[in-house]
This record gives structure tokens, sequence and C-alpha cells, in this order.
């Protein structure tokens, strides 16, 4: 166990016994020899924010396509020093990654080398499936959708909106982390729901308004903590016809209305709460997980084990640390929007499968033994996107993680100057808000 202070904000942060097991596991091997990964010198939080930092969810721009000249939605605006393709364009073999290809220098840093491919290879305009949406163009890391409209994180959707980190739901507005909607309407973290306004924390509910902690009620009213309950004012018990007649009068007027949410907020907070939700979890920790086992420090996820510091993570993750946005993935530390991947570390926006791959940033269809590489498709051994032997690979890793460790690299995440966003524009402002002086202070970009 070890006792760190973290080089961004000098919070104290422990790196226990298992941690430095699951570091041993990840750390590459070449030529039988294995290059240990480091402890990390960021608090899990810093990390956390770091990884943020690199991903524009809902800031959205209209602009050209740099190769078809189209116009078109983007995460990046005109004035944007990146080049952007249009997702036909991006998929199509109109772009050749390999063409941006560069040599390793060893006289300079390992960052501002992939910077410089960074800002060379061009960027999708956004993150969805491709061919999966219809009627659905303003939307970002998004799969298989019809008629949404201003909707994030979310699959399998219908006639949606203004909503994020939503799944298989139809006809629903202003919710989030949520699954199996329809017709509801400012529901947070639930699940099963029909015909529900303005409920958190519920399951398996129908025709409820204003309530916390339902499990299988119908028809209640500014309720906290009930189960398999009907007719239910304020937690009161009553007949069909006095409850609907009171529901109705305060839903046929907007004060009426604004005094009842005013007085739920008191109400709740006479009931005791859970400290966590978690459904058949076992020796796990976090909030919003389901069917985990030793999982840790860990929210918005499930079918997981073995993992720790995870956030967004709908199922099939083990033995992974410090992943943002992702899923069915193994033995992946420190990256964010990984689907599926095995033994990856360092990178960002490895998709439709990847293995062996470090310090690397969309790479997608079933990438493998990658390192520092951007925008390739179905390729294997490269370095700068610059294609090798396996055997010229496997001889040239060594040198550039021995490098990288001489530059103090090695075993972190892309610094935040690396990131195509303004901190303003990313997710990290969403859960680690800061000024434009701060932002700056820190490294970061901003976006005026």
């Amino acid at each position: 166990m070890q006792e760190n202070s973290c080089k961004n904000c000098g919070a104290h942060f422990t790196v226990t016994s298992d941690d430095l097991e699951f570091y041993k596991k990840i750390s590459p091997s070449f030529d039988g020899k294995i290059y240990e990964i480091p402890t990390p010198t960021f608090c899990p939080d810093c990390r956390f924010q770091r990884r943020l930092a690199m991903r524009n969810e809902h800031k959205l721009y209209k602009r050209k396509c740099d190769s078809c000249d189209k116009t078109i939605i983007a995460l990046f605006s005109e004035k944007s020093e990146y080049t952007v393709y249009c997702q036909d364009c991006w998929w199509s073999d109109k772009l050749d990654a390999h063409s941006y290809a560069k040599e390793f220098d060893f006289s300079r840093t390992f960052f501002e080398q992939f910077n410089e491919l960074y800002k060379k290879v061009p960027a999708m305009n956004l993150i969805n499936g491709l061919n999966s949406l219809q009627n659905s163009e303003y939307v970002n890391f998004m799969t298989d959708a019809k008629n949404c409209y201003l909707v994030f994180a979310a699959n399998w959707l219908e006639d949606c909106m203004f909503s994020s980190f939503i799944w298989k739901s139809k006809d629903t507005l202003d919710s989030a982390f949520s699954t199996d909607l329809e017709l509801c309407y400012e529901c947070v973290d639930c699940d099963h729901l029909y015909n529900c306004d303005y409920l958190r924390n519920s399951e398996s509910c129908s025709d409820c308004v204003l309530s916390f902690d339902l499990k299988n009620c119908s028809h209640c009213f500014g309720c906290v903590n009930l189960r398999n309950k009907k007719y239910c004012f304020f937690n009161e018990q009553l007949e069909q016809g006095e409850y609907e007649n009171r529901v109705a009068a305060i839903k046929k007027d907007k004060q009426e209305f604004q005094e009842a949410q005013e007085r739920f907020e008191q109400f709740r907070y006479r009931f005791p709460h859970l400290y966590a939700h978690q459904i058949h979890c076992e020796n796990s920790t976090g909030d919003a997980i389901k069917n985990c086992k030793n999982v840790f420090n860990s929210f918005e996820g499930y079918e997981s084990e073995d993992c720790k510091n995870m956030f967004n993570f709908p199922g099939q993750c083990k033995d992974c640390m410090d992943v943002s946005g992702c899923a069915e993935i193994q033995l992946v530390y420190d990256s964010a929007c990984v689907f599926p991947g095995y033994n990856i570390s360092f990178s960002n926006m490895v998709l439709n499968g990847g293995n062996n791959i470090l310090y690397s940033a969309f790479c997608v269809n079933n990438c493998k033994n990658l390192f520092g590489c951007v925008g390739l498709k179905k390729d294997e051994y490269s370095i700068l996107n610059k294609k090798y032997t396996p055997e010229e690979y496997e001889k040239i890793i060594p040198k550039i993680i021995e490098h990288m460790r001489r530059t103090g690299e090695f075993g972190e995440f892309f610094t935040v100057s690396i990131s195509q966003f303004g901190y303003n524009e990313s997710s990290a402002q969403d859960y680690f808000p800061m000024t434009k002086e701060q932002a700056i202070k820190k490294g970061y970009k901003w976006r005026d």
C-alpha cells in the first residue's frame, strides 16, 4: 500500500495492494521483459476530470465537412484547428490515416508528437452509429435512434428529446440515466416507467408524478419510499376518485403545481434515504450500480466484476480501473469510450473492438497492437500511424517506453493540452466546473 499526493490538486490518495497487482497485470511485455506501469500521480477524481476533458458530449456547431463540403452538425466549430469530416467521408476510403504517419523522434516528447498527429488526422464530426439513426441529426454518442433531438450518450430510442444517458426508451423528454421509459418527463435514475413525470430513483411504475424511490407503484403523487402502492397522495392512501380529483386540480393550475413541488422538496427529507442505490451487488461501493461484484467507487453501471473508479459502464466489464464510457472490456486502464476492448491503456475512443493498444485515439474496427495512433481502421502493428512488421514493432516499443519514462510521460493519460475541445465544451465542465481563468491556469483550452 502506498500513500500518494495528487500532483494536480494536492489531495492525498491511497494506492492499495490490489491496485499494485492490477498495474502489474496490465503492464506490457516485450521480448519476455515486463515494462511495469507506474502508480498514478493524479488522484482518482483528477484522473476522471482529465478523461472527461477529452469528451465533448453536447456542444454542437453547424459547419462544412472539410472533405465533401456539405453542411454538417459537428463537435467542432468552423474556427477549430482540426480537420473535420462528416461520418460518410470519415468511414470511406477518402480517409487513409496511414498517410499522416510519423517516424518516432527520440529527441522530442511523445505527447508533443502525438498532438501533432492528432491535429492532422481528420476527426469525425459526431460520434454516432453510422446508418443507425433516422431523422436524428442533432444527437451525439448515439446509435439506433429515430426522431430524436438533442439527446446524448444514449441508444435504442424513438421520439425522445433533451435527454442524456437513456436507453431503450420512447416518447421521453428531459430525462437522464434511465432505461425503458415511455411517455416520461423529467425522470432521473429510473427503470421501467410508463407515463411518469418528475420521478427519481424509481422503477417499475406507471402514472406517477413528483415522487422519489418508488417501486411497483401506480397513480402516486408526491410520494416517497413506497412499494406496491396505488392512489397515494404524499404517502396518504386515498380512494381512486379522491386521488384523481386532487391530482387533476393540481395539474391544471401552474401555481398549484409549483407549490406542490415546493412541498415535495421538504416532504421527501422526512424519510430515510438509502446510502446508495445498488441492486444485486456484492462487495461493492458506489451508486446506481446493478449486478456487480467487487466493484468500487463506481457509478452508473451494471453487470461488471473486479473494477474500480468506473463511470457509465453499461455492462460486461472485468478487471478494469479508471475507465469512463465503456462496455464489454477487460484489462482496460485510464481510458475513455472503449467498446469493446481488451488490454487497452491510456486511450480514447477505441470502438468496435480493439486489443493491446496504448496511447491511441479514434482507432476502430478490431485494431490491435497499436501505440500512439489516431484514426486507424482494422489495423495492427503501427506506431504514430506508421506501419511496422511485428518484429520491428516489438523492438521499437520498449525503446519508446524507456524514453517516456525519462520524460515522465509513461503511466500518464494524455495531457490536458491535447484535448480537441475547450474545457467549457467538454464533459469535465459538467462535473468539475471551472471559470475561464481557473481552466487556463490549469493548462486547459477555453472556447470563447
